[in-house]
């Protein structure tokens, strides 16, 4: 019973660690809005060995905002050292909705791309985490 106990201790403090509280040096949320005159999807894209497929996709009607959310982490860690967050904004009237993996460069055949944001930390800084999409 102790041994449980404090296996679950243990596990409760070491996820406590890895969270971190927002604020101006850790920002959980990249904010998205969609300031165009149409319905549109935003889509991140997923790859693994079988190819690509956009996935975690949200529906935005005109006006609509939503939040991409890291609660565990800060973009700040996962933007670190050059790396980048990607994002499709994508016309619903084409949108591979399926769930196949097709080649990587095939994302601008298969869907309506409408807007490819490859986003930096700087990027996000400079736009107070907030990218709108205007058509």
């Amino acid at each position: 019973m102790k041994s449980k106990l404090f296996s679950l201790l243990l596990v409760t403090l070491s996820t406590a660690s890895t969270c971190h509280r927002e604020g101006p040096d850790c920002h959980h949320n990249i904010i998205f809005k969609n300031d165009s005159k149409g319905t549109i999807i935003y889509a991140l894209p997923f790859t693994d060995l079988s190819g690509c497929i956009l996935e975690n996709r949200f529906k935005a009607e005109p006006g609509e905002e939503f939040a991409l959310d890291l609660p565990r982490y800060c973009w700040e860690q996962e933007l670190a050292k050059g790396k980048t967050a990607e994002l499709y904004v994508i016309d619903p009237a084409k949108f591979n909705a399926g769930f196949h993996f097709y080649d990587c460069d095939s994302i601008q055949i298969k869907n309506k791309v409408l807007k490819h944001y490859e986003l930096t930390l700087d990027d996000l800084k400079r736009n107070n985490f907030t990218i709108t999409y205007e058509n």
